[in-house]
């Protein structure tokens, strides 16, 4: 093989490296908050190749949204922490979903969503809108959706 073969064998592998780590980093974004409570503006990294979501609250709470995983969203010394979950994140049909479902009987938790556009287009809003049912209405959804 000819050293012009070589080096360019060796050139079309360093672009291709270089263009998967850039595809595969995380997108972060400032996104307006719509839910209950003034969690807004909220610092959202998404990696949609892990399907994985991590949230920053304005005063500095933390939560990591794996998809699959079983475990804790935000330390455990977090007044609002719901202990171990089973984690979702779903994108379908533009959005991506983003919550969790309690273990003991696979009822939703909580569940936000965003525009994954936006994230892919930095001139587009990134609107982050959460959906948070306390746990003692799982029972009686239709307390949650009478208060709203």
């Amino acid at each position: 093989m000819s050293r012009a073969c070589l080096a360019l064998a060796a050139l079309t592998a360093l672009i291709a490296s270089a263009a998967t780590a850039n595809a595969a980093a995380p997108v972060t974004r400032q996104c307006e908050y719509i839910g209950q409570g003034k969690l807004g503006p909220l610092i959202v990294a998404y990696d949609a190749a892990a399907r994985q979501v991590r949230v920053t609250s304005a005063d500095g709470r933390l939560w990591l949204y794996q998809d699959g995983a079983i475990g804790r969203l935000s330390p455990a010394t977090t007044a609002d922490d719901p202990g171990p979950v089973q984690q979702f994140v779903i994108e379908r049909a533009g959005q991506v979903e983003v919550g969790f479902r309690w273990p003991d009987d696979g009822s939703t938790g909580h569940l936000a969503y965003f525009d994954a556009a936006a994230f892919r287009d930095p001139a587009k809003r990134c609107l982050w809108r959460s959906l948070w049912p306390p746990r003692r209405w799982r029972s009686a959804p239709w307390r949650w959706w009478a208060a709203r």
